[in-house]
């Protein structure tokens, strides 16, 4: 069986392909840069260099691959979607549009995308319910809100079985784009490193995700036939960066943590999502807590540095 993985240079596509090959699986790659390095020493990947910008290139990239199942990773952030809104559309949109028609017309059976819970518009009563209303209020949100509703179309009009995946602060070794790598990943690789960490938004808070837990969620959609809903929050734990910095100086006492109190914050959306859903239609559970997160994540930094 085939996979297609797009956004595979990404972070979660890091750790995705090499659960894939694990799982017995043939990965088709692809991203807008040429092949890295770490994926051209895996066996059982091959590598397209694609601009999900492009719809020509995307048809032609599934053309040749006809892949059994896609998960699609590939997106612009926050920041890149407020500074171009028609750009953050043709990528984060018109390539899932582009990847399902493709998908259908190539005989896929399975299409599996990356969301947010931005989402969500600000206002919401926390935890955010799976089927609250969507109206966000950032272009990145309604990119993925139109993205959501595409699949919910390809499914009921088109037969195709998608799913999607709402992820909160996805954080773990690799990670270095984004604006809540910030708040999590950046500040465990300077734990990792022994360095001073000055923390100016103590009580910004976020679901923490472990990557390894966001990639066991793609799994168990990626590996049903189906499920009740198309889209579904997916949850780690929910805690300020104030807590996540006890919990690592809880775990490295000598780490140089400065808190510097401040009610800053800058979040564009809700901070609390129910993933009660998930975890009753797919059987979703984290495996990592915070602290087994955060322990994780430095060790790792620390064995490859």
């Amino acid at each position: 069986m085939t996979i297609l993985v797009t956004g595979a240079c990404g972070f979660i596509g890091s750790y995705l392909i090499p659960t894939l090959l694990e799982k017995g699986h043939e990965v088709a790659a692809t991203d807008r840069g040429p092949e890295p390095e770490w994926i051209a020493k895996l066996d059982g990947v091959t590598y397209y260099q694609v601009d999900m910008g492009r719809e020509a290139e995307i048809q032609r990239m599934m053309g040749l691959v006809r892949p059994q199942k896609v998960v699609h990773l590939a997106s612009i952030l926050v920041g890149p979607c407020e500074a171009d809104p028609l750009t953050g559309f043709r990528i984060n949109f018109m390539s899932t549009a582009a990847l399902l028609d493709a998908c259908h017309a190539h005989g896929g059976d399975r299409f599996i995308m990356s969301s947010a819970g931005a989402v969500f518009g600000k206002g919401l009563e926390e935890p955010v319910a799976n089927d609250a209303i969507r109206v966000p209020d950032t272009v990145y949100g309604q990119t993925k809100v139109a993205g959501e509703q595409l699949l919910e179309w390809y499914r009921r009009v088109r037969g195709l079985e998608c799913g999607a995946v709402r992820f909160p602060w996805v954080y773990g070794p690799g990670r270095s784009t984004g604006l809540t790598a910030e708040y999590s990943s950046k500040l465990l690789d300077q734990i990792a490193a022994g360095e001073k960490v000055v923390i100016d938004n103590p009580d910004e808070k976020g679901d923490w995700l472990f990557v390894k837990d966001a990639v066991k969620s793609i799994m168990l959609l990626l590996e049903r036939d189906s499920q009740p809903a198309i889209s579904y929050n997916i949850m780690g734990e929910l805690h300020t960066i104030r807590d996540a910095m006890e919990v690592a100086k809880s775990l490295y006492p000598e780490a140089e943590i400065e808190i510097r109190e401040s009610a800053q914050t800058s979040q564009p959306y809700a901070s609390a999502f129910d993933d009660s859903q998930a975890r009753k239609d797919i059987g979703w559970a984290p495996d990592y807590s915070l602290a087994d997160g955060i322990r994780a994540h430095v060790e790792t930094v620390r064995a490859k540095a």
